[in-house]
């Protein structure tokens, strides 16, 4: 179970054998993201929550559509609910406009960057594949992406940087401004 402490309130409040059944509303049109990840926080909290979706990642909502709904313990569903609404909130968001962006620049691909809120760069990166962007990278790590005016110019970029590459087997992307004189 995660952590030992509970909500006073809710203790306080709802008998400690009372079962719920609990309903998913959406508050406003958008593309629907996180009900994966909505899962495992409901098994995680309590593998006995009964947990039913009618729609799935990806999927458009409409204001006032009930999409999913948890049936058991009242103190657990409370438990998990503030974590996956926001998680779900949250990657909603970012897939929503994700996916009106990849729409408006089809054929064209929307790549995500690193910047990502501090410690959700997997759900961040997950949202947008999910509303059809792309993955650029995972890290500073895993390719290179050249700034070309503080490398010194091209040239001379492409070529420390192809010598690099090389000899670890990774890619090279090159981004390139160019500048009105």
């Amino acid at each position: 179970m995660l952590g030992t402490k509970r909500d006073v309130t809710c203790m306080a409040t709802i008998p400690d054998d009372m079962e719920v059944e609990a309903y998913f509303l959406a508050k406003e049109d958008g593309i629907i993201a996180g009900i994966a990840l909505a899962k495992m926080v409901f098994n995680e909290v309590d593998p006995s929550l009964k947990v039913e979706w009618s729609q799935k990642d990806g999927d458009c909502v409409h204001k006032g559509l009930k999409f999913g709904k948890v049936h058991g313990q009242a103190h657990n569903i409370v438990r998990a609910e503030r974590v996956v609404l926001n998680f779900m909130q949250w990657m909603s968001g970012i897939e929503t406009l994700t996916k009106a962006m990849a729409n408006a620049a089809h054929p064209a691909l929307i790549l995500e960057t690193r910047k990502t809120a501090p410690g959700l760069r997997l759900v961040d990166t997950w949202a947008v594949l999910i509303g059809g962007g792309r993955n650029h990278r995972r890290g500073l790590f895993d390719m290179v992406l050249i700034n070309i005016s503080i490398a010194r110019g091209v040239t001379n970029a492409l070529k420390l940087v192809d010598s690099y590459l090389e000899k670890r087997n990774l890619q090279m992307e090159v981004k390139v401004k160019l500048l009105n004189s």
